[in-house]
């Protein structure tokens, strides 16, 4: 089992130019609405793969029974924690000229103590030796990384393995409160407000990398957008590199590497493996307009054209 936990939900509100001028009247070419948060993304993903998660969290107001009823429609298992407040929109400013596009963030609804405490008693009951639990995205205020923590924790106590996918901030909390997922996925930009340093050569990129591997966390994959992406896993690590294509939407590309990347772990397919089918997906959601949406068809072909190349392979243990 796959579970996807997503503690603070959105509408996904894309707002489409063919030239984004700052300080000026911008004139919209197209406007599009999604369920969002990254957790969703993830779950969506991976029911286009052909796979059943389920999609847990919290769900806010009657935004949040909305969300719950779409991911019901489209047959993906929920089992949500619901809150007072309003969820929140996210605003997706997409500039089609340059290929480029400006996220606006909204913070989201409060979430007290006791719907934390039930949240985390449910995601507990669902937890497995068998099961993937991902912990991906933004939190609700007051929340801090000490929740994501404390649900790596829960899924270590179960047996249960664990998929990191926040902001740099976030993931420093995690590690800083002692929790150590088996996979931490981050893009070079969230590396960087991880380590510190930065992270702006492929050098740099895998000694910032290392050094969370040192810190007891199995796998590190690390996003770079155009320029692909590098993985530290228990077996080797990689340098991975997809096609270029004409990119529609890049929002939610790390999402979709993050899904099919995890059905290959789930799968026992292997980490090379896994890699090529999470690059191919991350780049099939770039052609298609929205959040987090990909073709299954897209990434079958697609995963042809991924190079998996081994940078180091590692001595075994035992």
């Amino acid at each position: 089992m796959i579970i996807t936990v997503t503690l603070n939900p959105a509408i996904d509100e894309t707002v489409e130019l063919d030239h984004f001028v700052e300080g000026d009247t911008n004139r919209v070419a197209s406007i599009r609405r999604d369920i969002g948060g990254k957790g969703i993304n993830v779950a969506r993903v991976l029911k286009e793969l052909g796979y059943e998660p389920l999609a847990m969290g919290f769900a806010p107001g009657d935004l949040g029974r909305m969300i719950e009823d779409t991911l019901r429609d489209e047959n993906i298992g929920v089992d949500f924690t619901f809150l007072d407040g309003v969820t929140r929109t996210n605003i997706t400013i997409l500039d089609r000229s340059k290929h480029r596009h400006t996220v606006l963030s909204a913070a989201g609804p409060y979430a007290h103590p006791d719907d934390i405490e039930e949240m985390i008693a449910n995601i507990r009951r669902r937890l497995r030796p068998d099961t993937w639990l991902v912990l991906a995205g933004s939190l609700p205020p007051p929340c801090t990384g000490d929740v994501y923590a404390r649900l790596v924790q829960e899924a270590e106590r179960a047996g249960a393995l664990t998929a990191l996918d926040a902001d740099g901030v976030v993931v420093r909390q995690v590690l800083e409160y002692g929790a150590r997922p088996t996979v931490i996925k981050v893009n070079h930009h969230e590396l960087q407000r991880v380590h510190g340093d930065p992270t702006d050569t492929e050098d740099e990129v895998f000694e910032a990398a290392e050094t969370i591997r040192h810190l007891g966390v199995a796998a590190v994959v690390v996003t770079r957008g155009t320029l692909g992406s590098v993985a530290l896993t228990p077996e080797a690590d990689y340098r991975i590199s997809a096609p270029d294509v004409e990119v529609i939407s890049a929002v939610g590309a790390g999402d979709a590497f993050l899904a099919a990347m995890l059905l290959g772990l789930r799968r026992d397919e292997g980490w090379e493996r896994a890699l090529r089918q999470g690059a191919a997906a991350s780049v099939a959601c770039c052609l298609m307009p929205g959040s987090a949406e990909c073709r299954v068809q897209d990434v079958q072909r697609l995963a042809d054209e991924v190079v998996v190349k081994l940078v180091a392979r590692h001595a075994s243990v035992g």
